[in-house]
């Protein structure tokens, strides 16, 4: 929880994240409407957050003051998402995973190697082969400097683009259901795509329609480091990740072992 961490700055996201539950306890409590929920009775997670005097409240000058941010969170009983759940927030008895847009690419995918998705194969009963060819052609591109190390589904050469019935149920459980780990705790039935806590014009709400409507705004890039062994060679799973990685410079020309999948919305 951020607030044991009260040196710590936020980052945009995270920012983004504690401003927009702030201001949905804000909207419950002054009884007003947001286009795209309606009436926001109820807001929290596991419990409803509190309730405030909003009358000393300028909003616009909380965006800047991460101290106040901070305060207002601990009086609201607000914290940070786990990184272990899908949901962010529930609003109206419905949980939503929340993603900022304002402030660069949201994340889908958090470096997964191949055993995460494998785990993911399992539980959804798919081929993880077909997933492998794909992976492959992305290599063999990347090699020949026809795509870069972050490749968008919107460039002529992606591999991913034209294989979304193979990707798409990979990626609805990472946005809905789970992780690399297995099945969350707490799921999100939908999301909310956003690129202001304070813009409810720019609140958009999706279900499982969320991933089709940005298809060609996604990025791939296998990576290093995170989500990778930091011994690659005497990893006791090497032969598990092995058919992802490769010994392979990146954007400073230094050779690394990338192999962990990681997945943005542009």
């Amino acid at each position: 929880m951020p607030l044991k961490q009260k040196n710590k700055n936020l980052n945009d996201g995270e920012r983004e994240e504690y401003l927009i539950k702030i201001y949905l306890c804000y909207l419950r409590d002054q009884n007003i409407e947001v286009p795209t929920i309606g009436k926001v009775t109820n807001v929290g997670f596991e419990n409803d957050y509190k309730t405030t005097d909003w009358s000393n409240i300028n909003f616009k000058e909380l965006k800047d003051n991460q101290k106040d941010i901070k305060l207002l969170a601990k009086i609201l009983d607000i914290t940070k998402s786990s990184s272990r759940d899908k949901a962010d927030i529930k609003i109206n008895n419905i949980f939503y995973s929340l993603k900022c847009t304002g402030y660069g690419k949201p994340t889908i995918v958090n470096h997964t190697n191949r055993i995460g998705w494998l785990k993911i194969a399992e539980i959804k009963k798919l081929d993880i082969s077909i997933l492998d060819k794909i992976i492959d052609k992305y290599w063999e591109l990347r090699i020949k400097g026809d795509i870069s190390e972050d490749c968008p589904n919107f460039h002529k050469e992606s591999p991913f683009n034209k294989n979304q019935k193979i990707i798409k149920p990979y990626l609805d459980f990472f946005i809905f259901e789970g992780s690399g780990q297995g099945y969350s705790k707490f799921p999100a039935s939908k999301v909310i795509d956003f690129k202001s806590f304070d813009d409810l014009d720019s609140w958009k709400i999706y279900g499982e329609e969320y991933l089709e409507k940005h298809w060609n705004n996604l990025y791939f890039c296998l990576r290093s480091t995170k989500g990778m062994p930091k011994n690659y060679n005497s990893y006791v799973h090497k032969e598990l990740i092995s058919p992802w990685t490769k010994h392979f410079k990146g954007k400073k020309g230094e050779k690394k072992y990338r192999g962990a999948l990681h997945v943005r919305v542009g």
